[in-house]
């Protein structure tokens, strides 16, 4: 597509000498420093980070501790070996999941006070127990599986983040170009205005000549209403959409003025749509879907095992009338031991992995259908880029055309040897294919914006 040729592009700043128009790339700055959408997306993948972190709390340290004391007595000691029984005692413990293991470790310590009729006895007791599962929860798999599917979301929430960036950018860059477009409309549709009135000007006084009859004039008077209408019309929504995008970025709607080549040649990073498509952000997303059905169904499956623990213990324990010395002289002991358990019936987790599985096969349908539209449409755009690049080329040589038949009217009226008539009539047909020319350039870049933000490209 060859270099094309500015059409009044900064006219619009007639407004203000003192005002400065702003570029696509200082909205687009702005747009991200002040709106609070972006602040949502940035606080949205904060949360995300916090569940990260919640989920692995679960290896936490927990302690526990309690004291108690009674005190039971009577006078019939036929039947027990004490008459006044006090007991005081206490527990502390602390136990905490291994990640890498899925074992439990548990600490414990207690101690006992037991005064029977004056005779003291302090117990204290140490113990560590270690239980290691050997095929349900192998290696901490189920309870990790939290933790996992976090750090999936995480990834999958900075993807998706990017996406409704580029999104929203992309349709408040759409009505920056149709501001654009919009300032030019209305200098275009004045000028439109100003041809019918002397169009009708001349009317009336070839009226008042009876040059022409009375429908001729009324036809005039009604191009005048309808272009007055058209440039009310114009310059009233140029107003509207001035407000709207000067409170997107904070700032005067009389600063909202856009300084944008319409006719600008965009360079843009083609690709082959199939190609990108597969490692496109918008298949990222499936593919996060997946990794997370795939990590439960991991867990499903082991689920469906017999819980087979291994049981370790040491424990020692030492006795004395008094607290202090009940520390020393401890006896040891140990034990080791399995338990298995295996619920008979029909299984939930059996139904989980069946579910899991069909869940993984809509979504690989799901995610191939996504993939197919996604191909069409960047097909599309690149088709639709090429051929209003053409368009805007073929109006510009019509709008040349336009313009030299407006430049040989003005030269015949000069000399003479024209009609005012055929020179407004000239210089009308020119600024309609202007007119023509600044919407056609618009789609052109809105296609771009499109295509920009359907390959990724628009926001990084």
């Amino acid at each position: 597509m060859k270099m094309w040729n500015r059409i009044a592009c900064v006219v619009c700043l007639f407004l203000s000498t003192n005002v400065i128009a702003i570029t696509a790339e200082e909205f687009s700055a702005k747009l991200m420093q002040t709106h609070p959408y972006f602040l949502q997306l940035s606080l949205s993948e904060k949360v995300s980070l916090m569940d990260q972190k919640i989920a692995r709390t679960y290896t936490d340290w927990n302690i526990q501790m309690g004291a108690n004391e009674s005190f039971s007595a009577g006078d019939d000691i036929s039947s027990r070996l004490y008459k006044d029984l006090y007991t005081t005692s206490y527990e502390v413990s602390a136990h905490r999941k291994i990640a890498n293991s899925g074992a439990n470790l548990n600490l414990k310590h207690s101690w006992s006070r037991n005064d029977k009729d004056s005779t003291v006895l302090n117990t204290n007791v140490f113990s560590l127990d270690y239980v290691k599962p050997l095929l349900q929860n192998q290696n901490g798999l189920n309870d990790r599986l939290a933790v996992d599917i976090a750090d999936i979301d995480l990834l999958a929430k900075q993807v998706s983040l990017l996406e409704q960036a580029e999104s929203f950018l992309a349709s408040k860059l759409t009505k920056l170009v149709d501001l654009a477009l919009k300032q030019e409309l209305e200098q275009l549709y004045m000028f439109q205005l100003e041809l019918s009135k002397q169009q009708l000007d001349l009317a009336e006084e070839k009226f008042s000549n009876s040059l022409i009859d009375k429908s001729s004039l009324l036809q005039e008077k009604d191009t005048y209403v309808k272009a007055n209408q058209q440039w009310l019309q114009s310059s009233r929504e140029l107003n509207i959409l001035r407000q709207e995008l000067a409170s997107l970025i904070n700032v005067k709607e009389s600063e909202m003025v856009v300084e944008f080549d319409l006719f600008k040649e965009q360079p843009i990073m083609r690709v082959e749509p199939a190609v990108f498509v597969k490692n496109s952000r918008s298949m990222q997303k499936f593919d996060f879907d997946k990794s997370k059905l795939q990590r439960r169904l991991e867990t499903y499956e082991n689920k469906t095992m017999p819980s087979v623990n291994l049981n370790m213990g040491i424990a020692s324990q030492a006795e004395d009338d008094k607290y202090f010395s009940s520390f020393g002289n401890r006896d040891f002991s140990w034990n080791i031991g399995v338990d298995v358990s295996y619920p008979l019936g029909v299984r939930k987790e059996s139904l989980d992995v069946e579910r899991t599985e069909i869940s993984i096969a809509q979504l690989d349908a799901q995610r191939r259908e996504t993939e197919i539209n996604l191909e069409q449409q960047i097909s599309y755009l690149l088709a639709q880029i090429d051929l209003l690049a053409e368009l805007v080329d073929i109006s510009l040589e019509q709008g040349e055309l336009a313009n030299e038949k407006v430049i040989e009217e003005k030269t015949k009226y000069d000399n003479a040897r024209g009609q005012k008539s055929l020179l407004i009539a000239a210089q009308k047909n020119a600024n309609l294919a202007r007119l023509s020319n600044v919407q056609t350039a618009a789609s052109y870049q809105k296609i771009i914006i499109d295509y920009r933000a359907a390959t990724d490209q628009l926001f990084n």
